[in-house]
């Protein structure tokens, strides 16, 4: 069963590190994630890399809240220590916490978010208003364009009228999740900077991952978030990942399986392309059946 389920690295080892942290209401969904790595092989075929032989460490949970200064510094002290740092937050907001650490290293950042939802309201009064009302999940994403950082939405399929709008104007790429791409009109899309990856399991069609807070129909399959995050990867450094916003109900314990299993894939999706000398493309991959 997964190492990094069951038996984590220890810290001062580790080359990447999982921070589980606790912001909102399903608290508990991040410790559902981890422990459902215990039901799961981690070996990938596709890519050929057993993700047990990679020293991977666990953070105790964190609690946090806006402006997610734990998150920040957890994933700060990660990157110090040269560690790839995987946010598991209950709650997407608390994304922003990693992608500031990464920004301060890495200020030619792009995020791509994968999710349902545009998670802008761009309203001039909630701007300038309480701070804290920007670290909503209606408007957390504004913050992405105050620190003029790169941004790409995958999967989306909702938005306010006014958030769309601010989309548009500011010439931001959307791929909506109804209009089919390939991985490679996506990598196009993508400045040639490094990018860090917000992944709302709400981008997922809800048959796969049904216990999320607003589940929207029509959400991606299975195989394209992975063969369009596997291209990323091969394209461009990929500086963390936040994964999270799913939700403890009824079914919960499935869709956690799953999420556990996309986790599974991104890490070793980031052993096997973190080395630029590796650009085999392995038997039987995505590449290799278009050729």
């Amino acid at each position: 069963m997964a190492r990094w389920s069951l038996h984590p690295t220890a810290h001062a080892s580790a080359r990447i590190l999982l921070i589980p942290t606790a912001f909102g209401m399903d608290i508990q969904a991040p410790t559902a994630i981890l422990n459902a790595g215990a039901d799961l092989c981690a070996f990938e075929p596709c890519l050929g890399i057993d993700v047990d032989s990679l020293a991977i460490g666990q953070l105790s949970g964190l609690m946090d809240e806006p402006p997610f200064s734990m998150c920040e510094a957890a994933v700060q002290q990660a990157l110090r220590r040269q560690q790839w740092p995987v946010l598991l937050p209950s709650g997407m907001p608390a994304s922003w916490g990693a992608i500031r650490a990464v920004w301060k290293h890495h200020p030619l950042l792009t995020v791509v978010h994968w999710g349902a939802h545009a998670n802008i309201l761009a309203s001039a009064e909630q701007m300038q208003g309480d701070p804290e009302v920007g670290y909503g999940t209606w408007s957390w994403l504004e913050r992405i364009y105050q620190y003029q950082l790169g941004l790409v939405y995958v999967g989306l399929r909702s938005s306010t009228g006014r958030g769309w709008q601010w989309i548009q104007e500011h010439q931001t790429p959307v791929f909506l999740a109804h209009q089919g791409w390939d991985p490679q009109q996506l990598v196009a899309a993508l400045p040639p900077h490094p990018v860090f990856l917000v992944i709302d399991s709400n981008v997922l069609d809800p048959s796969v991952i049904p216990t999320v807070s607003y589940p929207e129909p029509g959400g991606l399959a299975w195989s394209d978030l992975l063969d369009n995050c596997r291209a990323i990867f091969a394209a461009r450094p990929v500086l963390g990942v936040a994964l999270g916003g799913l939700t403890v109900a009824n079914g919960t314990k499935q869709a956690a399986r799953s999420l556990a299993r996309l986790l599974n894939w991104l890490l070793a999706c980031h052993a096997f392309y973190a080395d630029q000398s590796n650009k085999k493309t392995p038997e039987g991959s995505l590449e290799s059946a278009g050729k």
